[in-house]
């Protein structure tokens, strides 16, 4: 396995001024060169549907930590490093499939052992394939669990997998975040469904100037992957959004096989937004923006550049480094919604909080998405609630519409106060 990992060979021109002016650049607050991502499962009575829980002995947990770097070298974009973590405990069989699953990953990839080291606590066996070293750990009683003064249930046992190029160093701290957002930060709040008043996107005008809350929908219209689908390349969830504690079900153990092949699928979201193209939605936001009538920096989810690249400033939402886990978020004074376009869940409670401002929050979301096998994904937005507004439409469509509707408006406005000719 070879680092840099060359994901485009030949950057177009505008490909290498979007990485240079937008990539290598934290001007949303997150510096797109580096992603990173936190994905926590485990079973609690609020998620016993996804997860099975069934009683207080089932306490099974799955967490991911991963942290890249990418960058150009010459002309090609690539993955210059790596740093991939995962933990599960589980019953001891759950464990010892595990393991042996991972075993049979490192012999089928052509990994060598590598000596052994003990390291956070943990007795790691390591192994390496060329440029990749891989860490194994298994344990009864975790130190993590140990310095908190927690037990799981009898016959329990964690494991813990690493992956990294080798030399590679994460910043001070930052192998702790996971545990601190899963001991710290708990179970986000989830309100119930409510009925929001489904509207046309043309009433949307009615609520304006609004602040743009922008999930994925606008980017996979231009050729971006569905943020979810890094929920199977990791393991996260199976496609019915059910946990994943089985060796035989985690997509992620693919990463030993076949490691060329699974980094090829777990950049590509990466690849798609440094190559994506613009659309119309865009010429509509930037026409609005210009207009007064959306406001304030746009706050993302988003990994592109696609707002970046018309000078719209940005708040990332998916970031690990701010004070709170859940960011207080200044609200532009000028907005009189929340204008949430293709977010399917309030994971940092940006619409919670923008409510108990007094914003209104208005939805733009067809709830449902295409796969790229051609299956129609039924995804509804989480918890609308009663007092929100609702246009179903996807955001191609949606604003667009809205856009002729205060053009034609504006049209008929200045028809009525030019003086007759």
């Amino acid at each position: 396995m070879k680092f840099p990992f060359v994901i485009i060979p030949e950057m177009s021109e505008r490909q290498l001024w979007r990485y240079r002016n937008h990539i290598d650049s934290d001007a949303s607050g997150w510096h797109r060169r580096w992603t990173e991502s936190i994905w926590r499962r485990h079973q609690h009575p609020s998620n016993a549907r996804l997860s099975g829980w069934k009683s207080p002995e089932d306490q099974k947990r799955r967490i991911i930590h991963f942290y890249d770097e990418y960058g150009v070298e010459g002309r090609s974009f690539a993955l210059r490093n790596t740093y991939l973590w995962m933990h599960v405990s589980l019953p001891e069989e759950d464990i010892i499939e595990y393991e042996t699953v991972i075993r049979e990953g490192l012999r089928e990839g052509g990994w060598r052992a590598d000596g052994a080291e003990k390291a956070r606590g943990l007795d790691q066996e390591r192994f390496r394939r060329g440029a990749l070293i891989a860490r194994l750990a298994r344990c009864k009683v975790h130190p993590e669990d140990a310095k908190r003064g927690r037990a799981l249930p009898p016959g329990y046992q964690s494991l813990e997998l690493w992956l990294m190029t080798e030399g590679y160093q994460l910043p001070q701290g930052w192998a702790e975040r996971p545990w601190r957002v899963f001991f710290e930060v708990g179970l986000r709040k989830t309100l119930p469904r409510g009925a929001p008043t489904l509207i046309s996107p043309e009433q949307i005008a009615e609520h304006l100037p609004a602040q743009l809350e922008l999930g994925c929908g606008p980017s996979i219209a231009a050729g971006i992957p569905h943020l979810s689908s890094l929920h199977r390349i990791y393991g996260v969830s199976l496609h019915d959004y059910g946990f994943i504690f089985r060796a035989g079900q985690d997509g992620l153990l693919q990463v030993l096989a076949s490691p060329e092949r699974k980094f090829a699928e777990m950049t590509d979201i990466y690849r798609a937004c440094a190559a994506a193209e613009t659309t119309p939605f865009y010429d509509v936001i930037e026409d609005l923006v210009n207009r007064g009538l959306i406001v304030g920096p746009v706050i993302t989810n988003n990994f592109d550049c696609l707002c970046a690249d018309r000078g719209l400033p940005e708040i990332s939402l998916r970031r690990y480094d701010w004070g709170p886990y859940y960011p207080e978020i200044d609200y532009d004074p000028r907005a009189k919604s929340l204008l949430v376009v293709g977010v399917h869940a309030d994971r940092r409670l940006a619409q919670m909080r923008a409510r108990d401002r007094g914003l209104k929050v208005v939805f733009v979301d067809p709830e449902r998405y295409v796969n790229p096998d051609g299956r129609v994904i039924e995804y509804p937005v989480e918890a609308p609630q009663n007092q929100d507004f609702f246009a179903r439409a996807t955001a191609e469509e949606a604003l667009p519409r809205l856009h002729r509707s205060i053009l034609k408006r504006m049209k008929r406005t200045k028809e009525r106060v030019s003086p007759a000719g």
